[in-house]
C-alpha cells in the first residue's frame, strides 16, 4: 500500500512538472493585427461596369462603397485594424485632372481614415512641380493628410526641376518608414518604387531612385533592431510576374528576409492566396478599387507573424455608398464638368458614340498580347487627329504607334461617353500642364521602322505592356528566329491606301504620345544597343527636343484621348439614333500583326539582318573547326611522311 501510495505520488509529480513546464514553455499570448489594402486606385472614385461571360455587365467598384466596406471591416475588427494603400492612388479618370490643384485623391484617402500611402509611378506623371502641388493643396486642405512613406527617392543638391518636390517632401513630411502601434502592436511600415515601376516613370526626371532591394535592407534593420517593431509591412510599388524571373517583389521578399507583409503593386495582379516566399507573405489586390485586401495576422513578440486568413473583399452593388463620399464625389465630378470638360463641348456622361460590341478587355490584352481591335480604333484615331489639326499643311502620316501599357480600360458594349473614353487614354498631362499625352510626330527610316517593330517580337516578352499597337503597317514575323531579327516583311501604307514593302533609307512619318517618343532610349537600353533609333524632324536631322514634334491645333497640343474622342465623333450613325456608330471591323484584330512560326531553314535567315548572318557565320565556324583542325593533322601528317 505504501509502495503504491509512493508510486502514485511519484507519477503525479512528474505528470504536474511536465504539465507546469508545458505551460511555462507556452509563448506569450498573440495579438490579433487585421491590415486592409488596396493599390493602382488610379482615381476610379465610380463604380465601373464590368463584363460577365453572359456578354451583360455588372458594376463594381467606387470610392463610396469601398469606403463603407472599410467602415464595415473595422467595425468588425476594432481597433486592431491597419488601412493601407502601395501607390498608384492617381492618374487614371478624369477625376486626376484636378490633382495637382485639389488632391482629390488623398483628401478621399484621408476621409475613408488611410493610416500610410506610398507613392506610385504614375503620380511622377505629373512631373516633379505637379506632384509637389497636389501634396502641397494636400496640406492646405487637410488638416492631417494621409501619411506618405517613400524610402528610396532621391532627390538632386540644385537642380531647379526638382526642387518644389524636395522641398514638399520635407513640409508634407513624406516619410522614410512609420511606427503605427495598434492592439499592443507595433507595426513597421515603409514603401519603396521598383526598379520596373522606376522606368515606368520618366517623368519623374531629375528625381532618381536608390536600388530597392538595398533600401528594404536598410530599413528592415532600422525597424527590427532600432524601433523594434513587432511586425514589417513593406507597400511594394514593384509588382511581380507569372515568370518568376520577372517578379521582382518576390525577389525582393528572397533577399530581404525580414519583411513580413509585403503589399504588392504597379502590376494589378489579383492574388486569391498570399504568394509566400520564406518567411514573407506576398499580397495584390489588382486595381481601380475592385476589391479591397483583408489579411488576418496574429503577431507574439517571440514568433513570426502567422496569417490567420485572408480575403478580398468585391467592392459590388450591393455594398450601400457612403453618403459623405458620395458627395464629395459628386462635386468634384461638378467641377470638372465646369472647369475641364466645358471649354472643350463636353460633358462627363455626355455620349459622343454607339457601339454595338465590346472590345478586348484588359484581361485579355495581357494573356493574348499582340494586335488588338482597339488598338487599331485608337492607332488610327491618332493620324486621322494629325490630318485634321494640321488642315492645309498637313504632312501625310504613314504610321501611328500604341503601346499597349497606354491602353488603361477597354470599351463597352452600349453607349460611350467622354468620360469613357478618357479612362481608355487616361495617361500623362502635356508641356501646357493640361490632361493627357499629346500627340508628336517624327520621321524614322525604314530600317529603324523594322527595329521599332522587333520591340514587338522580342522586347514585349520581357516587358508585356511593351506590345504595340499600329496604323498603317504590316508586319510579318516568325517568333523562332533569333531575337531583334525576327521580322520577315513590313510593308506601309502610301497616300493612296496601298500596302507597299518599306525602303530602308526613305524616311516615314510616324506619330505617337509624348511618352512612346521618350521611351526610344528605353529601347535601346534593354536591346543591349541591338535596336537603335532616332526621331528626326524633315530633313532627317535628330529632334533636340522630343516636344518638338508635338502637334497643335486650334486648342493647342493635341492629347491622345480627345482625338479618339474626335474619331468616334467622325464616324456616320448607321442605325438612325442620332449617334454615330463604330464600325464593326475594330471588334476584332483586321492581320495588321501577323505572327508566322516557322523552323524552315530559309525562313530562319531571309531577310536577316547582322544579327542573323553574324550568328550564321560563327555557326559555320563552329561546324567548319574540326574538319579543318582534322584536314590540317593529315596535311601534317603527310608532309612528315614525305
Amino acid at each position: 500500500m505504501t509502495r503504491k501510495t509512493g508510486l502514485a505520488g511519484f507519477l503525479f509529480f512528474v505528470v504536474f512538472f511536465i504539465c507546469a513546464t508545458t505551460v511555462t514553455a507556452q509563448p506569450p499570448e498573440e495579438r490579433r493585427l487585421t491590415i486592409l489594402f488596396t493599390h493602382d486606385l488610379h482615381s476610379y472614385f465610380l463604380p465601373q461596369r464590368h463584363a460577365e461571360p453572359d456578354g451583360g455587365f455588372v458594376t463594381i467598384g467606387g470610392f463610396a462603397r469601398l469606403a463603407e466596406a472599410i467602415k464595415e471591416e473595422r467595425a468588425a475588427h476594432g481597433n486592431a485594424v491597419l488601412l493601407l494603400d502601395a501607390g498608384d492612388f492617381s492618374m487614371g479618370t478624369l477625376f486626376h485632372t484636378l490633382f495637382m490643384k485639389e488632391s482629390c485623391e488623398l483628401r478621399l484617402l484621408d476621409r475613408m481614415g488611410y493610416d500610410a500611402v506610398t507613392i506610385g509611378n504614375h503620380e511622377y506623371d505629373f512631373k516633379p512641380d505637379g506632384l509637389a502641388r497636389a501634396l502641397a493643396a494636400a496640406r492646405h486642405k487637410i488638416d492631417n493628410p494621409p501619411v506618405i512613406t517613400a524610402s528610396n527617392v532621391i532627390f538632386t543638391d540644385d537642380d531647379p526641376r526638382d526642387q518644389s518636390l524636395k522641398e514638399e517632401f520635407r513640409r508634407y513630411p513624406v516619410q522614410d518608414y512609420l511606427v503605427i502601434e495598434r492592439n499592443g502592436i507595433r507595426a513597421g511600415i515603409f514603401g519603396i518604387l521598383g526598379e520596373k515601376a522606376q522606368v515606368d516613370a520618366p517623368f519623374a526626371t531629375p528625381v532618381t531612385f536608390s536600388d530597392p532591394v538595398e533600401e528594404c535592407r536598410r530599413v528592415v534593420d532600422i525597424l527590427r533592431n532600432r524601433e523594434k517593431v513587432d511586425i514589417v509591412i513593406c507597400l511594394s510599388h514593384t509588382g511581380t510576374s507569372p515568370e518568376k524571373k520577372y517578379s521582382e517583389d518576390e525577389h525582393i521578399a528572397e533577399q530581404v528576409p525580414g519583411i513580413d507583409v509585403l503589399i504588392s503593386g504597379h502590376t494589378h495582379t489579383v492574388f486569391t492566396e498570399p504568394v509566400v516566399v520564406g518567411d514573407t507573405y506576398i499580397v495584390s489586390a489588382g486595381c481601380y478599387g475592385a476589391f479591397l485586401g483583408i489579411l488576418e495576422t496574429a503577431v507574439s513578440p517571440e514568433e513570426k507573424p502567422r496569417v490567420l486568413s485572408y480575403r478580398l473583399r468585391t467592392i459590388s452593388s450591393d455594398i450601400p455608398e457612403n453618403e459623405v463620399i458620395a458627395a464629395e464625389v459628386h462635386s468634384f465630378k461638378n467641377r470638372i464638368d465646369d472647369e475641364i470638360l466645358a471649354p472643350l463641348d463636353l460633358s462627363f456622361n455626355r455620349v459622343i458614340a454607339h457601339s454595338n460590341f465590346s472590345s478586348e478587355t484588359l484581361a485579355v490584352m495581357s494573356k493574348h498580347p499582340g494586335e488588338t481591335g482597339l488598338g487599331n480604333l485608337i492607332t488610327d484615331s491618332y493620324r486621322f487627329a494629325v490630318e485634321k489639326a494640321e488642315g492645309d499643311r498637313y504632312e501625310y502620316v504613314h504610321t501611328a504607334i500604341q503601346p499597349v501599357g497606354h491602353i488603361r480600360d477597354y470599351m463597352r458594349k452600349g453607349p460611350v461617353t467622354a468620360a469613357d473614353v478618357f479612362r481608355i487614354l487616361s495617361l500623362g498631362i502635356g508641356p501646357d500642364g493640361r490632361a493627357g499625352y499629346p500627340l508628336i510626330t517624327g520621321r524614322l527610316t525604314g530600317r529603324e521602322l523594322k527595329q521599332l517593330m522587333e520591340v514587338e517580337t522580342t522586347v514585349s516578352a520581357m516587358k508585356r505592356d511593351a506590345h504595340l499597337q499600329v496604323s498603317g503597317l504590316r508586319c510579318v514575323y516568325n517568333p523562332r528566329r533569333l531575337p531583334f531579327d525576327r521580322v520577315m516583311s513590313l510593308e506601309v501604307q502610301d497616300e493612296t491606301g496601298t500596302f507597299v514593302p518599306v525602303e530602308s533609307d526613305r524616311l516615314y512619318r510616324v506619330t505617337a504620345n509624348l511618352y512612346t517618343a521618350y521611351m526610344v532610349d528605353y529601347i535601346s537600353t534593354v536591346s543591349h544597343g541591338l535596336l537603335s533609333m532616332e526621331l528626326k524632324d524633315s530633313r532627317g536631322v535628330p529632334l533636340a527636343n522630343m516636344t518638338d514634334g508635338i502637334v497643335s491645333g486650334a486648342n493647342g497640343e493635341v492629347k491622345e484621348w480627345l482625338s479618339l474622342v474626335s474619331y468616334l465623333q467622325s464616324f456616320p450613325d448607321k442605325t438612325g439614333d442620332g449617334m454615330p456608330d463604330v464600325p464593326e471591323r475594330y471588334a476584332a484584330p483586321e492581320g495588321r500583326i501577323v505572327v508566322k512560326p516557322s523552323w524552315n531553314p530559309v525562313h530562319l535567315v531571309r531577310g536577316g539582318t547582322a544579327i542573323t548572318w553574324t550568328v550564321v557565320a560563327l555557326l559555320a565556324v563552329v561546324v567548319a573547326a574540326p574538319f579543318l583542325t582534322v584536314a590540317l593533322m593529315r596535311r601534317r601528317r603527310l608532309k612528315k611522311l614525305r
